[in-house]
């Protein structure tokens, strides 16, 4: 750890700074449990975030100076996972323009629904919560990126990206029960190497103006 302020280490342990980022990919965590174990998602996701808001507020009270920069780091890392989401989805519907894939990107929006909800919810509900937990998620990662590598050089928003995509290949086919793995691969390869990439400019550029 380096003592020179401005830096992703500055007035951090490591306590501060895995919990400080990790608490933001409780969502992913969650999906992951439930996708594993079929655990109802909501229950799950409740479970995780009252865990990690306790871990947070355990492990930052003691430290006044990581705890006053984690508050400056969480709002940049919102503007930065909202403009990577946007650039992900944006990217993955335009290849699926552009070469004619059968395949949709938003895919999984329903089926996010579905775990949220159960059966129970109507296919309107369902959608509505799938896009509200996709966006939370993608915003959610800005935020954990931004805490931990925003500050750091920009290859390490590809490499966080590259690690999103190894997990959700790992998981997604056989979940969604997907007709065509290639054109899943290629759709999500290419939304991951986008998202990588805007969440490092996007925190490079932020961050640069605004000193923490």
């Amino acid at each position: 750890m380096t003592d020179r302020p401005g830096t992703a280490d500055a007035d951090l342990d490591w306590r501060a700074f895995l919990i400080g980022g990790g608490v933001f990919l409780v969502s992913g965590i969650g999906l992951v449990v439930h996708i594993l174990t079929d655990a109802p998602l909501a229950v799950v996701l409740s479970l995780l975030v009252l865990g990690g808001g306790l871990l947070v507020g355990i492990t930052m009270s003691s430290r006044p100076a990581a705890l006053a920069r984690w508050r400056r780091l969480v709002p940049v890392g919102v503007v930065v996972g909202v403009v990577a989401t946007a650039a992900y989805d944006g990217s993955r519907w335009l290849l699926v323009q552009v070469a004619g894939f059968h395949t949709s990107p938003f895919t999984a929006l329903p089926f996010f629904g579905e775990a949220l909800l159960g059966s129970a919810g109507g296919s309107t509900a369902r959608t509505v919560a799938g896009v509200a937990f996709h966006l939370v998620n993608g915003i959610a990662f800005g935020v954990a990126y931004t805490v931990w590598f925003g500050e750091r050089h920009p290859a390490w928003g590809l490499a966080f990206a590259m690690g999103l995509e190894a997990s959700m290949l790992a998981l997604y086919p056989g979940w969604l029960d997907v007709r065509s793995v290639r054109e899943l691969t290629s759709i999500s390869l290419l939304g991951h190497v986008v998202y990588g990439l805007t969440l490092a400019g996007t925190a490079h550029v932020l961050l640069d103006r605004r000193p923490v």
